[in-house]
């Protein structure tokens, strides 16, 4: 008799188990969000072969834009193929982990081609920096992850 008690305990487990873990696993699911990284990412996805020219366009040019973080600040230095007076665009600093953190930034460079930013109000993690700008011809991209220390 104390056999069979023991094998309808195992069957009673069998079923009980798996109907808990699939209840936690639907509450667990169900209390987090799945949002796109990106809020427009369906018009994005339209414009995505202009995306790709200005990356082909910008392996082409010689020098690339050096993007580094240094302390409290982030610094873009372009190189000297263009006038920094011709170069003009948008600096977006994305925040994988979370959206709201995102921010844009208009491209003001010195006589040098470097443009520093302070990072004081960042958050400390991983960003990636992207960087649209043009010149009175084309338009290119380029983009760096960096890590915000401080």
């Amino acid at each position: 008799m104390k056999s069979s008690n023991i094998f309808l305990y195992g069957i009673v487990i069998a079923i009980v188990v798996p109907i808990i873990l699939l209840i936690t696993f639907v509450i667990f699911s169900s209390n987090n969000s799945f949002k796109l990284v990106e809020k427009d990412y369906y018009q994005k996805e339209i414009h995505y072969q202009s995306q790709i020219d200005r990356e082909v366009r910008t392996n082409q040019l010689e020098k690339d834009v050096n993007i580094y973080s240094e302390g409290e600040a982030i610094t873009l230095q372009f190189q000297l193929v263009f006038s920094p007076d011709d170069i003009h665009g948008d600096i977006i600093f994305f925040r994988p982990s979370n959206s709201n953190d995102d921010f844009n930034v208009q491209i003001d460079l010195d006589e040098n081609g470097k443009q520093i930013l302070n990072n004081t109000e960042m958050r400390r993690g991983a960003w990636i920096v992207k960087v649209f700008w043009n010149n009175q011809l084309d338009k290119y991209y380029t983009e760096k992850r960096i890590f915000v220390i401080r």
